[in-house]
Order: structure tokens, then sequence, then C-alpha cells
């Protein structure tokens, strides 16, 4: 799911066990915006910054914030439901849920949220792991970096 407003942790996890009562584990991940110097690269989340290479970015500014772009809403809705399928095959766990954000985020605000649940906690967490790291790569979202 694409949001302009931030969402809550809590009432995902919820949906995840009402929707399956069989999930025993639930594993998330919250991306948010962090405070630090940064190399912009104008793509997804993950995307190589100043602080995990580092580098002082080019300008040794700091960061105030990102501007998520998604060029195609529908297009990202698309991936983000044909990702969460393969985790169900590939993983065997019961359940996913992504949100990514999108507009102006400031420091310290949740750009996405992956919860994974499944049968037992193994599944979940490698699943969840195989998720950040398709959507790192999927190009389905855009970040710039406001300094």
């Amino acid at each position: 799911m694409i949001a302009e407003q931030d969402f809550s942790l809590d009432e995902l996890a919820r949906a995840v066990k009402e929707r399956k009562p069989e999930v025993g584990a639930i594993v998330s991940f919250l991306g948010v915006v962090r405070a630090g110097t940064g190399t912009e690269t104008g793509t997804e989340t993950g995307t190589e910054t100043g602080t995990e290479t580092g580098k002082t970015g080019e300008e040794g500014k700091k960061i105030k914030g990102l501007e998520i772009v998604v060029g195609d809403e529908a297009k990202a809705e698309r991936e983000f439901e044909e990702l969460k399928r393969e985790a169900v095959e590939r993983f065997g766990v019961e359940a996913v849920e992504i949100v990514h954000r999108k507009g102006s985020l400031v420091v310290g605000e949740s750009i996405v949220a992956i919860l994974v649940g499944a049968g037992h906690r193994k599944a979940a967490f490698r699943a969840c792991e195989y998720l950040i790291n398709a959507l790192r790569v999927s190009g389905a979202v855009a970040r710039k970096e406001l300094k």
C-alpha cells in the first residue's frame, strides 16, 4: 500500500493476526528518515548514504528529510503485491503487509513498514529480509534527499 499519512505498526500487526490466526510470529521492519549526511542517488529506500558507506556526502550537508516519489502508483501497488506473493510462495509464510509512504518526510518519520506473519519466526525473518532487499532494487519508489 502507498500512503501519504503515517501508519501504525500496531494496527498492521493486528490486521495480520485477525486475518491469519495461525500466525505464531510476526516480524517487522520499519524504515525511518534518519539524520546525518548523505550522498543523493535518487533511488529507493536503502540507497547508499554517506553514513552507511563512510563518506561525508558530496557537500557535507545534513539531511533534513526525504522526498518520496511514486511515479505510477498503480504499477507500484502491483509490484508490492507481486513481492508479497513471492514471499509467501518462497518462504512459506502466512501473511505479508507492505506500506510505503510518499511525499515530503522529515527526520524521524516512517518511510516503509514490512510485516511478515508465519507459523515460526525463522521463515518470517528470512521473508522480511528478502522483501526489504527486493524493495530497494524494485524502482517502484524513488527518493531524493532534502538538505
